[in-house]
């Protein structure tokens, strides 16, 4: 693992092809939130570096195991590592960026799937993360409603899901508008 480490470490830093194999062997063998967090740079930042192409499937379950163990871990002593509230923001992100790439419904749903099982596993701190850092934001967009639609069906998650819906509903859209307003303008978000 130690030579993957060194190797992931490396191709970040370099303008040099990647082979999807390589990739696809990294992702399948890291371990830890660290390395995590350079494949999903790797993955992001320098997706066009990989031949062949890494392909969705790959490249977004990368994106989400990372950023689930972001709001899992809560590491706030490395700016390389999202924290757990930047990383609830990013989840939204992702899923509405999916979203407005169009044939990615199998990804979304498996995410909110994911999301949920984090929040029903989880203590309240990272269920408040994932109810306001996430949720309330993913729901001010009609179009991912459906995905999260059997919260309201669930009693450990009914409270949570109309609490949320409540926020979507009074701010259509706005968490998004304003990712893309300061995207536009060159801001980081």
């Amino acid at each position: 693992m130690d030579d993957y480490r060194i190797e992931i470490a490396a191709a970040l830093s370099s303008p040099e092809k990647l082979p999807r194999d390589k990739v696809l062997l990294w992702i399948q063998s890291v371990d830890d939130l660290e390395t995590l967090a350079q494949l999903y740079r790797i993955t992001g930042e320098g997706y066009y570096l990989i031949e062949p192409e890494l392909g969705k499937k790959a490249e977004c379950s990368t994106v989400q195991r990372y950023l689930l163990e972001c709001i899992r871990q809560d590491v706030s002593d490395n700016e390389r590592i999202q924290s757990r509230w930047e990383a609830a923001t990013t989840f939204h992100f992702w899923l509405r960026t999916l979203l407005e790439m169009g044939d990615c419904s199998d990804v979304i749903d498996g995410a909110a799937h994911a999301i949920t099982d984090l929040f029903l596993t989880s203590g309240q701190d990272i269920r408040d993360a994932v109810e306001q850092g996430f949720l309330e934001h993913a729901l001010e967009t009609a179009a991912l409603r459906p995905y999260f639609e059997h919260w309201s069906k669930d009693n450990r998650l009914r409270e949570t899901w109309e609490r949320a819906l409540e926020w979507g509903k009074a701010h259509p859209d706005f968490t998004w508008d304003l990712f893309v307003k300061h995207k536009h303008r060159g801001h980081p978000i």
